[in-house]
């Protein structure tokens, strides 16, 4: 057995050690752990690791098939997303032990912290003494084993899944119930004890999910088609699109879920135009070639970054809001043109990160499909905090889309309507984000970017906390973006509109003297290269693409993505829908439409003046509404709008 001395070591260099020393097959012992964070994160060896002593936050986060051992107490979230693998703590544990775990068994000796085992998608977790309250809250399945008290609400809000309780069940949370215990079940908990050399109890209760909230009462049926372009017609009164909002909520007795994006006027980057006359724009064919388009995204603290032909990324979109067929032809599209992917909430498929040229690979509450081995594949990862769609809420998948497939991937019962957490269960402060950014650096050896993903909300202070807390670059999402399923007055209600979000961000980094210490990437309704550039004129390192990019591969917008039977083949996982989406056709329109926004921007940035993206400002603009001259401070000069540039001949 190896030591490796905490007194000597940081814990950055003691994991790498760490797994160097567990891909060579030795066992290790960790010295004067004085409760650091982060001890064996990221470890992928069948090896034992003896922890004398004890340990803080996550530790053996982020691990497959290590066996740990932690002589005295640990942390939050020891066993942090483990997938096979054992953790015993031989005395008791902080907050949420064996959060996401997927197949590891975690044994607490003493007592347990909150909310144990939330979001667990399999393997077991075992208290030897109490719980506090919460154990089993939004769990998946795996099984929880109390051999004390229970504490309150327990299995509050859970899926799947079983918890065993020798004590007292105190309380039971929303959708948990009693019920029977086989001795089939009765023996499999005394040969779990009886290897890890704990005397089984007497007897169990058990506590299973009631099945009551796992899916809507009344699903949403699909309505007639009303193309997005005409959804709200021509009144912001009794449009059609009011009229379907009452008879839908007259049939499900709820709020409306729907997919896309906000549907009622709002100031945009359509309300700002040029000052320069630009009816020269794109007169030279070579122009692509005659502007510098290259850029870097991640890389300010260190990190390997993203290398972008042009400042364009795709937007998060997950598997499941969208079909695989979708995600490999955006996947490809992004690849052709130089531009890097990003998987959404859906986790990572082998087809789309080998056809992705660069892949960012998103983080979400519920951390579905989230792993270590997944994460070193990624080009960049991403906490995902909320969308400009639904800032500060969660996401929904309806139950026709959650297949058996897609739920393996995501490690969650199938068809039911998932409903991901709106919070991360180990972030509840900005204390606690920095944490776990450490936590995904050290399990990829400090290597790729670290984002976060903001729906436009509180921008001023969460652009700081981003800043503060050691993001290499933050998805800024104006209320604009869209969504494959959410409440329709989260949607068109709730939120800050792009143009706003973005000038916020950048008043609120220079206000702190950090602007050149993080950078940002906007989206949000963004539809083409004249949009790009304006955000790059306004601050924007870069931008994203996510509706139109989905309208260059094939939708139509009928506004039937979250039913599962969109009839291109696009936001479904129905197999008979989606044997109509040809990916190889629709990744090559992908790329032509990337191509021509790559145009936009080389032509638009040479009529303005330079020969590089980077020289685009502020003094480039003007506001053409005196909404959007108060939002940005741009000089209103309505003269240079739409009208009168086509009065020059300048087509917009």
């Amino acid at each position: 057995m190896v030591s490796l001395d905490l007194a000597e070591l940081s814990v950055r260099d003691a994991n790498t050690q760490l797994r160097k020393l567990g891909e060579a097959g030795e066992n290790i012992e960790v010295l004067n752990p004085d409760a650091r964070h982060h001890i064996g994160v990221g470890l992928t060896a069948p090896v034992d690791v003896m922890v004398n002593g004890s340990a803080g936050y996550f530790c053996a986060g982020l691990t497959d098939q290590a066996r740990f051992t932690v002589t005295h107490n640990v942390g939050w979230g020891v066993g942090d997303n483990m997938y096979s693998g054992s953790v015993v703590v031989g005395g008791n544990a902080g907050a949420i032990p064996g959060v996401a775990i997927r197949g590891a068994e975690i044994v607490i000796k003493g007592n347990m912290g909150s909310r144990a085992g939330q979001v667990m998608k399999a393997g077991t977790l075992c208290c030897v003494g109490n719980a506090n309250f919460m154990a089993g809250y939004m769990m998946y399945g795996g099984r929880i084993i109390i051999l004390g008290d229970s504490g309150e609400r327990l299995g509050e809000d859970m899926s799947s899944g079983e918890i065993f309780v020798a004590g007292k069940v105190q309380d039971l949370g929303s959708d948990a119930m009693l019920t029977d215990i086989s001795q089939s079940e009765v023996d499999s908990l005394c040969e779990f004890l009886d290897r890890y050399e704990i005397k089984a109890p007497k007897s169990f209760s058990k506590v299973v999910n009631a099945g009551t909230k796992l899916r809507y009462g009344t699903p949403e049926q699909p309505m007639r088609s009303i193309p997005f372009s005409s959804f709200s017609g021509t009144s912001s009164y009794w449009n059609p699109k009011v009229q379907e909002d009452v008879v839908i909520k007259s049939q499900s007795g709820r709020y409306r879920i729907r997919g896309y994006g906000g549907a009622r006027p709002l100031p945009h980057l359509s309300d700002i135009g040029f000052r320069k006359d630009l009816q020269n724009a794109g007169s030279d064919r070579n122009v692509v070639n005659s502007v510098e388009m290259a850029t870097e995204i991640g890389g300010i603290n260190g990190a390997r970054p993203l290398k972008l032909s042009m400042p364009v990324m795709i937007a998060p979109m997950s598997y499941g809001a969208l079909s695989r067929s979708t995600k490999y032809a955006i996947a490809m599209g992004s690849a052709m043109s130089g531009i890097a992917e990003n998987t959404g909430e859906g986790g990572m498929s082998d087809a789309q990160r080998d056809a992705a040229g660069q892949l960012i690979f998103q983080c979400l509450g519920g951390r579905l499909g989230w792993n270590i081995h997944d994460m070193r594949r990624a080009d960049a990862l991403e906490i995902y905090i909320s969308q400009g769609a639904k800032p500060g809420l969660g996401g929904q998948l309806m139950a026709k889309k959650v297949t058996p497939e897609l739920a393996e991937i995501r490690g969650i019962p199938s068809g039911i309507d998932l409903r991901s957490p709106s919070r991360h269960p180990d972030i509840l402060g900005a204390d606690d984000l920095v944490i776990k950014v450490e936590e995904f650096r050290e399990a990829t050896g400090y290597e790729v970017p670290v984002s976060v993903k903001l729906g436009a909300g509180r921008i001023r202070d969460d652009i700081k906390i981003a800043s503060k807390d050691g993001f290499d670059f933050v998805e800024l999402d104006g209320m604009q973006g869209s969504t494959g399923a959410g409440s329709a007055e989260v949607i068109d209600n709730v939120g800050i509109p792009t143009l706003s979000a973005i000038i916020e961000a950048i008043e609120a980094l220079e206000e702190i003297g950090a602007r050149e210490k993080i950078q940002l990437v906007l989206m949000g309704g963004l539809r083409d290269g004249v949009d790009a550039v304006k955000a790059l004129c306004l601050g924007a390192d870069a931008v994203a693409f996510g509706t139109s990019v989905i309208v260059a591969g094939g939708c139509i917008s009928c506004m039937q993505c979250h039913v599962g039977q969109c009839v291109t083949g696009i936001a479904t996982q129905d197999p008979e829908h989606e044997k109509r989406y040809k990916p190889e056709i629709e990744a090559s329109n992908i790329h032509r439409f990337l191509e021509s926004v790559r145009w936009q921007i080389a032509a638009l940035t040479d009529a303005l003046g330079y020969s590089d993206v980077k020289n685009l400002s502020r003094d480039d603009l003007v506001a053409l509404t005196p909404e959007a001259a108060d939002i940005t401070g741009l000089p209103y000069e309505p003269a240079a709008g739409p009208s009168a540039m086509r009065e020059k001949g300048i087509n917009v």
